[in-house]
């Protein structure tokens, strides 16, 4: 038997300004319109609310939600430091489970339906186990990369590079093999930058993702040096199925050499302006045909939600073409950059870039019924925003997010988390937390930066240009 959920009289994001219904059908929507006639449905009163579709974020690293805010004053070099050459090493299994199941359970609840997660703590077979199953347990639907990123701890269950790779493929044979075409969560593999291993290694493994027909994710044009994605194609590596991440040194040229190869980008703007990465490439990119996306990064910088995100993108490329109208000597007569476009960057341009279009990122008749409901009766929308679209990514906050469903199942009803016994989350997640600064502060007393410079000093040295202390 069916189930059928009707969510009656809201504003269809993206359609006609008038109210509307959506028919969800088990898993897709099966019809929207005016008055929907559907008596066998659980009926959901949606009026006053808006309706779209849930957020793609596509880069997190989700395993850092354990140390949420602990980078806040932080530059790049500090997070390497501190973060993946320090608190990383102190990550156990649970660790990873709890911060990548409350992660994603944050995600929900500020209306991203699909994540991209770019795990590359994996210390340990058991760590990678862990990620994949907190994310399959949040029932948000994700892509979880394999990272195959050197975390600098002991002991190591990898004692070099191919050990890592044998690993991979055996963990895709047991977890991606078997998935069902109906798993919410796929997988594809997160490269180690580029520039900080050997060609080879890279190669082997792009070769991972392509002989299992899986997407693969990387950081480029940031610390894997300015010239990394014409290096990967000087190498022959560059291609389809890629999601380019960052890429703020990277030329015009590499850029649309991305949109050529069939690539896919995606721009991270808090981190990038914080850390000292540069300016995101909003404008860059779209002059040469490659529309970039968006991803959250890391909660231990800031907040886990896609609103923050849109408006630093929007205000920072509209910034940019202003100032060379004003460097002119004239005032922009027109903005250029539309809320519409950066609405598109969070929702159906993400889940272009990685694969997933034809099933979610916009509300249409036999899409996945990922959608979430918006509430617009608290005192900052008093009076409502006369354009929906506007409404959604100037003036929604994450608390206005009513109910979000992911495959047509309610993830949150009535501004609460469905299933979820929060205050149990959150104490394992202080748990870990405590655990976690305590391991890191004990081996920054114990050994100070001594001995990570001496061991991961080139690292840091491509990260500072030589300047490690």
């Amino acid at each position: 038997m069916s189930k059928r959920i009707l969510l009656k009289g809201g504003q269809v994001v993206g359609g006609p300004r008038v109210p509307a219904d959506v028919l969800i059908e088990n898993d897709i929507i099966a019809a929207i319109g005016p008055s929907i006639d559907a008596a066998d449905a659980e009926i959901i009163d949606v009026a006053g609310m808006l309706v779209a579709p849930g957020f793609v974020d596509t880069h997190r690293h989700i395993w850092q939600t354990s140390i949420r805010g602990v980078a806040a004053d932080w530059s790049l070099v500090e997070y390497i430091r501190f973060i993946r050459l320090g608190y990383a090493t102190a990550y156990r299994p649970e660790d990873v489970w709890i911060s990548t199941y409350a992660g994603a359970l944050e995600a929900l609840d500020a209306g991203i339906t699909t994540i991209c997660d770019f795990c590359h703590i994996m210390r340990t077979p058991e760590h990678a186990d862990a990620g994949i199953e907190g994310l399959d347990r949040s029932g948000i639907r994700g892509q979880f990369y394999y990272g195959f990123y050197d975390v600098p701890s002991e002991p190591r269950s990898f004692l070099d590079h191919d050990a890592r790779v044998r690993h991979a493929r055996q963990f895709f044979d047991a977890r991606f093999r078997a998935r069902p075409a109906s798993a919410l969560v796929t997988m594809g593999v997160a490269l180690t930058e580029f520039n900080l291993i050997p060609v080879a290694h890279t190669a082997d493994e792009i070769a991972v993702a392509r002989d299992f027909d899986i997407p693969l994710t990387m950081h480029m044009g940031t610390l894997s040096t300015p010239d990394s994605v014409a290096r990967l194609a000087q190498a022959g590596l560059l291609g389809p199925r890629m999601l380019h991440v960052h890429c703020n040194a990277s030329s015009d040229d590499e850029l649309k050499a991305i949109a050529d190869s069939g690539g896919a980008l995606s721009i991270t703007p808090e981190t990038e302006l914080q850390m000292g990465m540069g300016i995101p490439v909003t404008n860059r990119a779209l002059a040469v045909g490659l529309r970039p996306t968006l991803g959250i990064d890391i909660v231990s910088d800031y907040s886990g939600d896609m609103f923050a995100q849109m408006r630093i993108a929007l205000q920072t490329a509209r910034a940019m073409d202003n100032q060379k109208v004003l460097d002119a000597g004239r005032m922009p007569p027109e903005i250029d950059l539309k809320v519409a476009d950066v609405y598109d960057f969070a929702t159906i341009d993400g889940a272009r870039a990685i694969g997933l279009d034809t099933q979610v990122g916009s509300l249409a008749v036999g899409k996945q019924a990922d959608i979430i409901t918006v509430r617009q009766d608290g005192i900052h929308h008093a009076p409502r925003t006369a354009d929906p679209l506007a409404s959604l990514v100037l003036q929604v906050r994450p608390s206005d997010i009513d109910s979000v469903f992911v495959a047509g199942q309610a993830r949150k009803r009535d501004g609460r988390l469905v299933g979820v016994d929060v205050a149990a989350v959150r104490e394992r997640a202080q748990a870990s937390s405590d655990h976690l600064a305590a391991a890191f502060a004990e081996a920054m007393q114990r050994t100070g930066q001594t001995a990570t410079r001496a061991t991961y000093g080139s690292e840091l040295a491509r990260a500072t240009k030589g300047d490690v202390s």
